[in-house]
């Protein structure tokens, strides 16, 4: 009799673990969908027509492979974002590694993203003398400054994608030392 009720105390603390779990999931990956979704369309409609000196200037993401980047990664990782909330709630108790895979993927994705596209704003922001490199943003301000929301926006992404690879590691522990108990 006694370990019929411990053993509901444990059913009952475990369904509320796995009930808290899918929550914060589905709070981050909302987030994370939010966050994907702002960064990708601030650089998709960011472009700037400057005329100094006489000269064209013209700025658009598709002129650099790494803002082509941070853009495509950011349709991914919100595209898995929102796509990834029928496999959580599905798959959360029977198959977590493959949640946790494809959260450590999109992470990183959106980590090389942002730190490449990072790496160009600051060549256009600050140039680089000894390549002979000049500052571009000085003719570009607008262009420049939507770089930056859009890179915030891809760097809070990858931060929430972190919290999700994170919480979806520790899902994956508890299951393992759960499964091994059991056993």
């Amino acid at each position: 009799m006694e370990k019929n009720n411990i053993a509901k105390k444990d059913q009952g603390h475990s369904n509320k673990v796995q009930r808290n779990y899918v929550m914060i999931q589905v709070t981050l990956r909302i987030l994370a969908f939010i966050s994907t979704l702002s960064a990708a369309l601030v650089m998709v409609t960011n472009e700037q027509h400057k005329v100094v000196l006489g000269l064209s200037w013209n700025a658009r993401y598709t002129y650099s492979i790494a803002l082509r980047f941070l853009v495509y990664a950011n349709f991914v990782a919100c595209a898995y974002s929102i796509l990834s909330l029928p496999l959580l709630v599905t798959s959360a108790s029977k198959k977590p590694f493959l949640l946790f895979f494809l959260d450590l993927v999109v992470t990183m994705l959106l980590m090389s993203a942002s730190s490449a596209a990072a790496a160009i704003a600051y060549v256009g922001k600050r140039g680089e003398d000894r390549m002979g490199w000049m500052a571009v943003c000085t003719f570009v301000e607008k262009f420049c400054q939507k770089v930056g929301v859009s890179l915030v926006s891809s760097f809070t992404a990858f931060v929430v994608m972190f919290l999700i690879t994170n919480t979806s590691a520790h899902h994956l522990r508890r299951s393992a030392v759960a499964a091994m108990i059991s056993s």
